[in-house]
């Protein structure tokens, strides 16, 4: 039975950024965006950066996983997908893939602002802005990383590249809206939401359940999955009125990941709360709506 849909209105366009080859809650976020009809997915870049303890196989396992989850997705038109970058800003030795492909959707002739979401180090946002400064003119980054304010703290996006989110707060102007550590952790799913939301709804909801079973021997599973990577398609795809936000100085981040007043202070979207209810009812109805054939932008 078909019917008529409520027409809903592009707000944004997105590059996705992220490490799709490591925790699966960013290949979930990643599923939710491109399921999103509010917001219009122009790109995705890559990292599989790793800590020392968990390294990761040499190539671009994060690129190969974000195409995986689109073909397996049936995205019709998909969107450019960079290769990984693997080594920190620090020691880059060139523009990454992924900061070619966020400034070249900037300089795109396009009404819809353009955001930058991050959900893992900011490597590829670091590198762009180094090589064209005005970038910070162009776009808005969604950071989800760093430790609560005012003082900051040691969190696992903010140290896998501190050099690259110290260019990016410190010697950058570029516009930050910033989820930190404890507001992340508000998204998670019990293991028995995975299973009933997710598994239960369809294939692709199967396969998506599958990346979650494998976790690595180091990793003990309790009752619940954080989904740290989702605020982002709330802020870009559907409404920020059900949590809250303020405006702050942006910091100067120190070399201990710490947070300390900025020389040249600017504006920075700080959120205290996210709706996490409104992500995850909005992500299990487009899974349902998915699995029927029925997308949102049919």
């Amino acid at each position: 039975m078909t019917h008529r849909r409520i027409p809903v209105t592009a707000q944004t366009r997105v590059i996705v950024d992220n490490d799709f080859a490591g925790d699966p809650d960013g290949l979930l976020a990643l599923a939710h965006h491109l399921l999103a009809d509010a917001a219009v997915i122009r790109g995705i870049t890559c990292t599989s950066i790793a800590m020392s303890a968990l390294p990761y196989p040499a190539g671009s396992p994060a690129r190969d996983a974000a195409r995986e989850l689109m073909r397996r997705l049936g995205v019709i038109d998909p969107p450019p997908v960079s290769d990984d970058v693997q080594v920190r800003f620090a020691e880059l030795a060139a523009l990454t893939d992924g900061a070619r492909l966020i400034l070249a959707e900037s300089r795109r002739d396009d009404p819809l602002p353009l955001v930058v979401a991050c959900g893992g180090p900011l490597t590829h946002v670091a590198s762009a802005l180094r090589e064209d400064p005005a970038l910070a003119d162009r776009m808005e980054l969604i950071w989800i990383g760093g430790g609560a304010h005012p003082g900051g703290a040691w969190e696992y996006n903010l140290m896998l590249d501190l050099p690259a989110a110290q260019y990016v707060f410190n010697e950058s102007r570029a516009r930050i809206t910033q989820i930190p550590q404890h507001v992340y952790r508000q998204c998670a799913l019990s293991i028995a939401e995975l299973e009933d939301g997710v598994h239960g709804a369809g294939a692709f909801g199967v396969w998506l359940y599958g990346q979650f079973t494998s976790p690595p021997e180091s990793i003990a599973i309790g009752g619940v999955w954080p989904m740290g990577d989702s605020p982002p398609v709330m802020i870009t795809a559907l409404s920020t009125e059900s949590s809250t936000f303020r405006e702050i100085a942006a910091p100067w981040i120190t070399d201990e990941g710490r947070y300390a007043p900025h020389p040249s202070p600017r504006p920075l979207t700080l959120y205290d709360t996210v709706d996490a209810r409104l992500i995850f009812g909005d992500f299990f109805a487009r899974l349902r709506l998915h699995a029927r054939g029925e997308r949102p932008d049919a």
